[in-house]
């Protein structure tokens, strides 16, 4: 049975970009759905506060973001690789121009669709996004924005490549491809916004066909059950940290962008692009939380 659980909901863009890493690699892992909103007090039990998903839990270790499950998954999957180009400094950075692109998509879709959601929907997404004026939107900067997001992958692919990095797709198409892919589906307008990039649409539909491996269904009891009965992986604190952090710190680690949740615990890991904290809850036991540094604020609380 396979080590890989992934906490989730299909409908997030995030999850898209996880169950094609996963498609790539052709790998098998147990899936746990969690609610697309409030309560998610299983989810919440498991990371000590983050809601968002997914979330990877490898026995006693559990890995937020997409960027740092990316990580995860090619340390101990290395093939096929989701660098295929070898290029896996600024395909990883590249996970920032995604996420405007993101943005992008996310503001057209409230301008053209907010006021049809249920109150109590909004209510949530207008908590998780603060900074976003959700009965402000400037719905014509949002469709350019989105349109030229969507004209930098027509260029990328205009020398009849079928992966945005080559002939064999990566981590880069994973970053793209689920903003086409939940715009198209749920933003009237955007298919006609993006009619005129063909090569674009074909890779789309390259992306999907990786798939998502081998799902197999498992409650969340079962997941606990497995933490339990494992330890965390060992961890190394690396010297030279950037704010000064050193192992055994009381640290709250939280998205710099959106309230999706902080976690408190004891610093365990630590370098350049990692944190994790250890810490404890009946349910699950002892476990450590990884998240990647780009895009998350360390706050010491000792």
């Amino acid at each position: 049975m396979t080590d890989l659980i992934l906490h989730h909901y299909d409908a997030s863009p995030f999850t898209q970009r996880v169950l094609r890493m996963l498609g790539i690699k052709g790998l098998e892992w147990r899936s746990v759905i969690t609610p697309m909103m409030p309560p998610k007090d299983d989810l919440l039990a498991l990371t000590g506060g983050y809601r968002g998903t997914p979330v990877l839990q490898i026995g006693a270790d559990v890995y937020v973001d997409s960027q740092r499950i990316a990580r995860e998954l090619e340390a101990r999957h290395p093939e096929p690789s989701l660098f295929p180009d070898g290029n896996a400094g600024i395909t990883c950075a590249a996970v920032k121009w995604a996420d405007a692109f993101f943005r992008a998509g996310l503001h057209m879709a409230i301008g053209v669709t907010s006021a049809m959601w249920p109150a109590e929907f909004r209510q949530d997404r207008q908590g998780l996004f603060p900074d976003v004026d959700f009965d402000g939107i400037d719905l014509g900067h949002a469709r350019s924005q989105l349109r030229t997001h969507a004209g930098f992958i027509e260029q990328q692919l205009a020398d009849g490549r079928a992966f945005l990095c080559g002939s064999a797709p990566g981590l880069f198409d994973v970053h793209a491809w689920t903003v086409p892919w939940f715009t198209r589906a749920s933003v009237p307008g955007v298919n006609e916004l993006f009619s005129a990039f063909t090569r674009m649409q074909a890779w789309e539909g390259r992306v999907a066909a990786l798939g998502e491996g081998r799902r197999v269904e498992c409650s969340a009891s079962e997941a606990f059950a497995i933490a339990r009965a494992a330890q965390p992986a060992a961890c190394t604190v690396t010297a030279g940290d950037a704010q000064d952090l050193q192992a055994g710190m009381l640290v709250e680690v939280a998205p710099d962008d959106t309230r999706r949740g902080a976690v408190q615990g004891r610093l365990v890991s630590l370098d350049w692009n990692e944190v994790g904290v250890a810490r404890s809850h009946e349910q699950c036991g002892d476990v450590v939380v990884h998240f990647p540094r780009l895009g998350y604020r360390v706050t010491r609380l000792d």
